[in-house]
This record gives C-alpha cells, sequence and structure tokens, in this order.
C-alpha cells in the first residue's frame, strides 16, 4: 500500500539501507520514554510532571484561545439581547408561568427609547406675518457713516481673499517644533548643571 502510495505521488523508493540502533554511534544519553515499570513513585511523580508541563506549553495557542473567546462572548450577547428584546416568553412551552413576559417594562422602555430617536422635531417657530413687520425706508449713507462703511467693507474683501500657503505653514511648524526642543535642550542643559554643583557642594562638605 505504502509503495502504491509513492508510485501515485511520484516518489521513487529508497536505496538507503534501514537505520540500525544498534550501530548507532551517538547513542542517547537516557532512554526516553522511560519505562514507566522501572521506575519508583518520586521518578514517576516527576515524569509526569514534565510531561503535563510540556503538553500543556505546546497546547497553547494565543490566536485560536483569542477567536474562541471572541466567538463564546459573542453568542453569549446575542442570545442575552435576543431572549431579554424580542424572545417571546409568553408563548414559549418551557415557560413556567405562561402567558406573562419577564422583560416587559424593559422591552417597553427601549422602544419608548428607540422611538424618541427618530422622531423628528422642528425647532422651527411660525413664520412672522408680514404684516406685522415695520417697513423702513432705504436711506444713503453720509459723511461719518460712509467712511465708516468703505473700511468695513475693505476689511472684509482683504479677509476674504486670504489664501492659506501649506507650505509656509509646515515651515512655521518647524521653526516651533525646533525652537520647542532648543527650550528644552537649554533647560536639560541647566538641570545637569545644577545637579553637577549640589554634588560638588555636597563633596566639599564631606
Amino acid at each position: 500500500m505504502l509503495q502504491l502510495v509513492r508510485r501515485l505521488l511520484g516518489r521513487q523508493r529508497s536505496t538507503l539501507p534501514p537505520f540500525d540502533f544498534a550501530r548507532n554511534r551517538y547513542k542517547a544519553k537516557k532512554e526516553w520514554p522511560p519505562w514507566i515499570r522501572e521506575l519508583n513513585e518520586r521518578q514517576q511523580f516527576r515524569f509526569e510532571r514534565k510531561f503535563k508541563r510540556r503538553l500543556l506549553i505546546k497546547s497553547i495557542k494565543p490566536t485560536y484561545i483569542k477567536w474562541n473567546k471572541i466567538v463564546m462572548w459573542s453568542l453569549i450577547s446575542f442570545v442575552t439581547v435576543y431572549a431579554v428584546l424580542w424572545h417571546d416568553f409568553a408563548n414559549d412551552p418551557m415557560n413556567p408561568r405562561p402567558e406573562e413576559q419577564p422583560f416587559n417594562a424593559l422591552r417597553n422602555w427601549v422602544k419608548s427609547w428607540t422611538d424618541s430617536i427618530w422622531t423628528h422635531t422642528s425647532t422651527v417657530g411660525p413664520d412672522p406675518d408680514p404684516e406685522a413687520i415695520p417697513q423702513t425706508e432705504e436711506r444713503k449713507l453720509t459723511g461719518p457713516e460712509a467712511a465708516a462703511a468703505a473700511a468695513m467693507a475693505g476689511k472684509f474683501q482683504t479677509n476674504s481673499s486670504y489664501s492659506f500657503d501649506p507650505i509656509k505653514y509646515q515651515k512655521q511648524l518647524r521653526d516651533e517644533q525646533a525652537a520647542i526642543m532648543r527650550a528644552q535642550e537649554h533647560y536639560q542643559k541647566e538641570v545637569h548643571d545644577e545637579q553637577a554643583a549640589i554634588r560638588r557642594a555636597q563633596g566639599h562638605y564631606r
């Protein structure tokens, strides 16, 4: 059977002789796995503890454990939310008290809360009566009022023609960061000098 599988896979039969353990030049220092019946109770306990520890370390799979927890808690959350909000306990044959919804108050509160989210409330008041609005006549500005209005118009045009320059902004930002770094280095140097002076003073008084 093994030869047939090898032929199907296109593998050639090995021409090497079978391995002879009796002629092995690099013999193991101890037999593994040991013969349990030849060990005393203390050695058997150590062997079992070592084997269980290695088996536990080998069986730890962080990715599998992570996704197992995610799926488990997702199912628990889904079943809990479904049972609390949507399951029909009144017609459930396993319900010991039929025709009773244990979470009816909570469901009503959730329904009212969701309805309040999707309802539209208008904050705009009623349309004003055009007859109640006083009609004012247009008048021309003269003297200092005209000069002030012209100045305000020129200022507005100046501000409206402002264009943002990203290169200039990045350069200004880099300059500010460099200034902050220089200030930090200067402060650290001052602290280092003060600490050195304190150490020298302590050594002098000793």
